[in-house]
């Protein structure tokens, strides 16, 4: 029998919330190290919040836009992850020295002809919407498109960010079809950062409710 539709909380700032997310059975967790993010956390911050992350847990996604190598093998070792979501230009080819799973983000809608999985392969394929600066600020993707990239990329793992919440979740789940869905200002209180508990329960609902 297939797995529910996985849920991964991204840019989680607080403890209260990540105990949350442990407590609801959520299956990532994303920490922003971005300085420009409205959710970025110091690396300090960040590893005072992967520690409360039970092993087994949620996965602990480190969130990036084109570090320096070095910066991110700092990051790797400091926090203890379990993957990195790359954002930006950069591919995991830019990081030889990389040996965690890495999330490749997709923004806007590309040529689907253009679309190649990349080597080495990512864990997991994250299509977002394309806006200015990183990350899809709440602005809704294109479903028909991502349904027909999910297609053209299988069999590659694909999930589906950008302007999710407990409104739209189980329409875009059911349209595009994706292995997971990427949530941030949609399980937010209306604060950058702040989770509302209340909107996980129902996220983690309506991902129950779908197998891929």
């Amino acid at each position: 029998m297939s797995a529910p539709v996985r849920l991964k909380i991204c840019g989680v700032t607080r403890a209260a919330d990540v105990d949350a997310c442990v407590t609801l059975g959520v299956d990532a967790l994303g920490f922003n190290l971005w300085p420009g993010s409205s959710r970025a956390l110091s690396l300090d911050a960040a590893a005072a919040l992967v520690a409360r992350v039970p092993r087994p847990g949620p996965l602990r996604i480190g969130v990036v836009v084109d570090p320096d190598p070095a910066t991110l093998q700092t990051i790797a070792e400091t926090l203890g992850l379990d993957a990195v979501q790359l954002h930006g230009d950069r591919t995991a080819a830019a990081y030889p020295g990389l040996t965690l799973p890495w999330v490749w983000v997709v923004r806007g809608t590309p040529e689907l002809a253009t679309l190649r999985v990349p080597e080495p392969a990512p864990t997991w394929i994250l299509l977002d919407a394309a806006v200015a600066g990183f990350g899809g600020r709440g602005v809704v993707h294109d479903w028909a498109w991502a349904a027909a990239a999910r297609a053209a990329l299988a069999p590659a793992q694909v999930w589906l960010a950008g302007g999710l919440g407990p409104d739209n979740a189980a329409a875009a789940i059911a349209q595009v079809g994706p292995a997971g869905i990427d949530v941030a200002s949609g399980a937010e209180d209306g604060t950058p950062g702040h989770k509302s508990t209340a909107r996980v329960v129902a996220l983690r609902t309506i991902c129950a409710t779908f197998p891929p």
